[in-house]
């Protein structure tokens, strides 16, 4: 089977990471408290300067050095090991840009998947919602996160939608939501494709 994995939100709990860091950031800059602080920083009515000022501070750091997600790597060693081909699929800001910028966000994401032993057969850069990509690698089964990209990849192949808390009202027949990676494993032991 080709699976299909994300990153953000995926193997990494990037919901913490934003509401921690954009909090300390809107304190420590005597910005407003956030309406919804599991946005995107460019959901959060910020200027280009201060959207840029906060990568700086923290986005750049967080692509390198986010902690991974409880048992992903065994999970995913597992399914390799059981002859599934493992495709990271990522629409990371900027990932696809001919720029130093994009350049930099590709080298970081496969410095982190490196440096965290996450074995994968092939990464994609791509923009979202993915299908260009999804439809190319002939994924049979994407586990993604993101409620803006999963009412449109259902359409094309099976999701596991992992819980967050901005997905929690997302629910379509050609989905199933999972809760950490060793529910991911056992409902895709379940799933026929």
């Amino acid at each position: 089977m080709n699976i299909g994995l994300d990153i953000d939100g995926v193997l990494i709990d990037d919901d913490t990471y934003r509401l921690d860091t954009m909090s300390k950031y809107c304190f420590e800059n005597n910005l407003p408290n956030l309406d919804k602080p599991y946005e995107y920083e460019n959901k959060c009515n910020w200027t280009e300067e201060t959207i840029n000022d906060y990568r700086n501070k923290f986005f750049y750091e967080y692509l390198r050095n986010a902690p991974v997600r409880n048992y992903s790597v065994e999970v995913i060693k597992r399914l390799h090991d059981e002859k599934n081909r493992i495709i990271i699929i990522t629409g990371r800001y900027k990932c696809t840009e001919n720029s130093e910028i994009g350049e930099k966000i590709r080298k970081d994401t496969i410095y982190w998947l490196n440096k965290n032993n996450i074995l994968y057969d092939e990464i994609c850069f791509t923009k979202c919602p993915k299908i260009k990509a999804i439809q190319q690698k002939n994924i049979d089964l994407m586990i993604e996160d993101s409620p803006e990209i999963i009412p449109q990849i259902v359409k094309y192949t099976k999701v596991l939608c992992y819980d967050n808390r901005y997905n929690v009202n997302l629910q379509y027949d050609n989905m199933v939501r999972v809760f950490s990676w060793y529910d991911i494993y056992r409902k895709i032991k379940n799933i026929t494709i």
